[in-house]
C-alpha cells in the first residue's frame, strides 16, 4: 500500500511512501488525527488502511468489519495487456473507489498487487474506518482510469523503451489529475499530480492525442512524441443548486492540453489568462473532448465539446504553429441553460456528457456533414424534472475546412429553434436552413447518459426517475428507454416506416431496458469467430450492443472495417 507523501517519484521501494506501521515519516496530521483520546491511535488506523478485519473504535465500542473495496461509482477501469499470448495474456486491472484506492488487480487471479491512496486522500481514512452515519455520499477517487499504453514495435509485449501510464481524476473526490507509470505493473512510480487554479472537480475523462505545436512548452522527454492530455477543466459545484447561476462559473470553463510526461499545461482556452481567449467560455466543462484527426496524420484537426450549459463548442488545430495561433475556436450551437436561461430559472437544461461525433451522407440534400449529438438532462439531481430535455442532433457543414478566429467570432449560433422537431414524426425533412433534428423527450425522461453512433443510427437513451422517491425518500432506481433513430433526420429504425403513421413513430424508436438506475453508455462489441469454423459467413458471430450487462442486436453486420477520416472524394 502507498501513497505520495515522499518527495521521490517512486512510490513502491520508497520508504517515506510505504502505508506500514514501520514508516515513521507517517504522521497523526497526515491522516487528521489530534492525537485525542476519543480518536483511534496512528496504527489502528494504518492497520485498517492495509485491510485488517477489525477496528476497534473504543474499549467499549462493537468492532467494525472494513469492507475488502469500496465502490467503483463512476470510476471506468481498465485493462492493460503487457505481454504472453491470446490464449493466455498477461493483463493487469486497474480501478479506482471511493474509499480513495486506486487498485492495479492480476487479471489471471483477481489478487490485488497493489494499492494507492493519494496524500490528499488520506485524511479521509479515519472517518470510513469509524463507518459513522453521514449525511452525504463519500468520494474518494471517482474519476475514469485512462491507459496509456505506447508499444514501439506493436508487438503486444511491454518491454524494452515501450511504456504504460495510466491517467485519473477525482470528480467530486477532488480537482487534481494524477498520471501514474505502470510500466513495470509491480512497481508503480508517480509521473505527476497537477491542479491548477481554473479547475473544478475534475470530473473530465482525459484524452490522450499528439499536437504538433511549435513551442518549448513540451518536456525533453516529449519532444519527439508531442503527447497532450486533453481535458474540459471540470465541475463547478455552483451547479448543485438547481437556479441557473447569475454569474459565469469560477471554475472548470475551459479546456487544457497537458504535458502527457510532466503535466505541465502547454495551451488552454478560457475566458482569461489563456492562449485562446474566448469570452463565451461561461460554463464549467465537466464532460470529456472529443479529438479528431481527419487526415490520419497522428495529430488532432478537430475538437469539439460541450460544456454544462448545453454551449457546444468547436476548435480547429493547425500544425507546426505557436500555441497563440495554433488553435482557433467558439460557440457554435446553445442547446441548454446558456443563453437562453435567466438567473435563478429551475428549468434551465443542463449537459453532462461528451458530445458524440460522426460524419454522415444526408440522402436528400447528397452531401456530408459532421452530426454533433447531445443530450440534456440534469445529472447531479436526477430526481428533477423541471426542464424539459431533448436530444439534439447538429450538423457541421464544414467537414475539413478550418475556420479563421473571425469567423467564430461572427459564427451564427445554432439555438433549440434551429433544429427540426423528430418526436411524434416519421420521414422528417430536414430543410437547407434547419441545422439538424432535434427529438423532445417526454416530461419525465432526460439523458443522463453518453449516446453512440454506428451504421448511421444514433443511440441514445432516456432516463426516467420514479417520482415516489422524492416523498418516501426510498432509494428507487428508475427506468431506462433505449431510443434508436436515423443519424440523418432522428426517423425510427423500422422496415415499415414509409407506411408508419406518425403516432406510431415514437414507441418504434423505444425499447424498455430491464435495468434500473442510471445505465451506462451504449457500447458495441463485434466478436471474433471460432478458429475451428471453416471459413464463410456463417462462422462471423453477429455483433452485440451492450448497455452494462444487458445486450441486444443492434441491427448491423458483424464487418466493422476501420477507416480514417479521410479528405479524398470531397467536393
Amino acid at each position: 500500500m502507498f501513497t505520495n507523501y515522499g518527495i521521490s517519484s517512486d512510490i513502491s521501494g520508497v520508504a517515506s511512501n510505504e502505508i506500514s506501521t514501520s514508516n515513521t515519516a507517517l504522521t497523526l496530521a497526515d491522516f487528521g488525527l489530534t492525537g485525542s483520546p476519543s480518536e483511534p491511535t496512528l496504527a489502528e488506523i494504518i492497520d485498517w488502511t492495509l485491510g485488517s478485519d477489525t477496528f476497534d473504535e473504543d474499549e467499549d465500542a462493537s468492532t467494525t468489519v472494513r469492507n475488502a473495496m469500496g465502490d467503483p461509482l463512476h470510476s471506468q477501469p481498465a485493462a492493460v495487456v503487457y505481454g504472453g499470448d491470446p490464449n493466455d495474456p498477461d493483463v493487469v486491472v486497474f480501478t479506482a473507489t471511493n474509499d480513495g484506492y486506486f487498485h492495479a488487480i492480476d487479471g489471471k487471479t483477481g489478487a490485488e498487487k497493489w494499492a494507492f491512496i493519494p496524500k490528499e486522500l488520506l485524511p479521509d481514512l479515519p472517518d470510513l474506518a469509524l463507518n459513522d452515519v453521514a449525511t452525504y455520499k463519500h468520494y474518494g477517487i471517482d474519476g475514469d482510469i485512462v491507459p496509456v499504453v505506447f508499444d514501439g514495435n506493436d508487438d503486444g509485449i511491454i518491454n524494452n523503451s515501450d511504456f504504460v501510464h495510466v491517467i485519473f481524476g477525482m470528480r467530486r473526490g477532488g480537482s487534481q489529475y494524477y498520471s501514474l507509470n505502470v510500466t513495470d505493473p509491480d512497481n508503480p512510480t508517480l509521473n505527476w499530480v497537477r491542479t491548477y487554479a481554473e479547475f473544478g472537480q475534475t470530473w473530465s475523462r482525459p484524452v490522450v492525442a499528439r499536437v504538433d505545436m511549435n513551442t518549448n512548452r513540451f518536456s525533453a522527454a516529449n519532444a519527439t512524441l508531442k503527447s497532450v492530455v486533453i481535458i474540459g477543466e471540470g465541475y463547478d459545484t455552483v451547479h448543485d443548486t438547481p437556479g441557473w447561476p447569475a454569474n459565469a462559473d469560477n471554475v472548470g470553463a475551459g479546456i487544457s492540453m497537458l504535458d502527457l510526461f510532466t503535466g505541465d499545461r502547454i495551451w488552454r482556452a478560457g475566458r482569461a489568462n489563456a492562449d485562446l481567449t474566448l469570452s463565451t467560455m461561461t460554463r464549467a466543462i465537466p464532460t470529456a473532448v472529443r479529438a479528431i484527426d481527419f487526415s490520419g496524420d497522428g495529430y488532432i484537426d478537430r475538437m469539439y465539446a460541450v460544456d454544462i450549459g448545453g454551449q457546444v463548442l468547436r476548435f480547429d488545430v493547425t500544425q507546426g504553429e505557436e500555441p497563440d495561433d495554433a488553435v482557433t475556436g467558439g460557440v457554435i450551437a446553445q442547446f441548454g441553460g446558456e443563453g437562453t436561461a435567466s438567473a435563478g430559472d429551475l428549468d434551465a437544461a443542463r449537459v453532462y456528457n461528451a458530445p458524440d461525433v460522426s460524419i454522415f451522407t444526408d440522402p436528400v440534400l447528397n452531401r456530408r456533414f459532421i452530426a454533433i449529438g447531445v443530450g440534456t438532462g440534469y445529472r447531479a439531481h436526477p430526481l428533477n424534472t423541471d426542464a424539459s430535455d431533448a436530444y439534439y442532433s447538429l450538423r457541421d457543414p464544414d467537414l475539413f475546412a478550418k475556420l479563421t478566429q473571425t469567423a467564430y467570432n461572427s459564427y451564427n449560433i445554432a439555438t433549440p429553434g434551429d433544429m427540426a422537431e423528430t418526436s411524434g414524426q416519421v420521414r422528417t425533412v430536414i430543410g437547407a436552413t434547419q441545422r439538424g433534428w432535434k427529438f423532445t423527450l417526454p416530461s419525465n425522461l432526460m439523458v443522463l447518459s453518453g449516446s453512440a453512433t454506428f451504421d448511421n443510427s444514433v443511440f441514445f437513451l432516456g432516463y426516467s426517475p420514479d417520482a415516489s422517491s422524492t416523498v418516501t425518500c426510498n432509494v428507487v432506481p428508475g427506468s431506462n428507454i433505449l431510443y434508436r433513430v436515423s443519424v440523418a433526420n432522428g426517423d425510427p429504425i423500422a422496415d415499415n416506416i414509409a407506411s408508419m403513421a406518425a403516432s406510431a413513430s415514437n414507441a418504434a424508436r423505444a425499447t424498455a431496458l430491464e435495468q434500473g438506475g442510471i445505465a451506462p453508455t451504449p457500447a458495441f462489441l463485434f466478436p471474433s469467430s471460432d478458429s475451428s469454423c471453416p471459413a464463410g459467413e456463417t462462422c462471423t458471430p453477429p455483433p452485440l450492443g451492450c448497455i452494462g450487462v444487458e445486450c441486444f442486436d443492434p441491427g448491423f453486420a458483424n464487418n466493422p472495417v476501420r477507416t480514417l477520416w479521410s479528405q479524398d472524394g470531397i467536393e
